[in-house]
């Protein structure tokens, strides 16, 4: 017979009871705790509890290298295009007190009743060589001259200090008629992020 099974067996019914009763309050006061834990970590993503500093910079983009066109035929003016440009910051957007350099536009758009919604990642090399790619949801007037351009931003990864990166933002800007694009970026990050990213290694 088992320890237990024989306690179980030797005690009375009342403190049987009482002892289910003290594990059960034991387990509640766990669970209350944990979800305080998870209130207050909710509360200071939301509040103060996360530093976020704040990143702008204006960025040029020249003409594309390559661009790529396909026609879907399912009606006039429907096509899948692909993007690829050099960029130079203009004004860089400093992060960990290092500032970007240039960067590697490549764009994936939907050209649709006269507008482009354009899917992109922009990989920037920074002052010390590290590197830091942001992902771009956006929307372009294709059927304007200049042609204005805006949409979100989000950083998706980064080397060496910039590992773990987090944040994003906002962008609008314009391509003029020989294909220059010149955009206005603003956003956060969070250097906590990074912190822990270090933390992992």
């Amino acid at each position: 017979m088992s320890l237990a099974k024989a306690l179980c067996s030797r005690a009375p019914l009342h403190l049987l009871l009482l002892l289910f009763v003290a594990f059960s309050i034991s387990l509640t006061a766990q669970e209350s705790e944990k979800e305080k834990e998870r209130e207050k970590e909710k509360a200071g993503k939301k509040g103060t509890g996360v530093e976020l500093v704040k990143a702008k910079g204006s960025l040029r983009c020249e003409k594309p290298e390559k661009d790529y066109s396909i026609d879907v035929p399912d009606r006039a003016g429907h096509s899948l295009v692909i993007t690829h440009r050099k960029c130079t910051w203009t004004e860089p957007m400093e992060i960990l007190g290092t500032k970007t350099r240039n960067g590697e536009w490549d764009e994936f758009s939907e050209r649709m009743e006269g507008s482009l919604h354009p899917h992109t990642y922009e990989v920037d090399t920074m002052e010390d060589g590290e590197k830091i790619t942001f992902q771009t949801m956006g929307h372009i007037e294709s059927d304007k001259n200049p042609t204005t351009t805006k949409g979100r931003f989000s950083y998706t990864r980064g080397t060496g200090k910039f590992k773990g990166i987090k944040g994003g933002g906002t962008y609008e800007g314009s391509i003029d008629a020989d294909g220059v694009m010149t955009l206005e970026l603003e956003g956060e990050y969070e250097p906590s992020a990074f912190e822990a990213a270090g933390k992992k290694k």
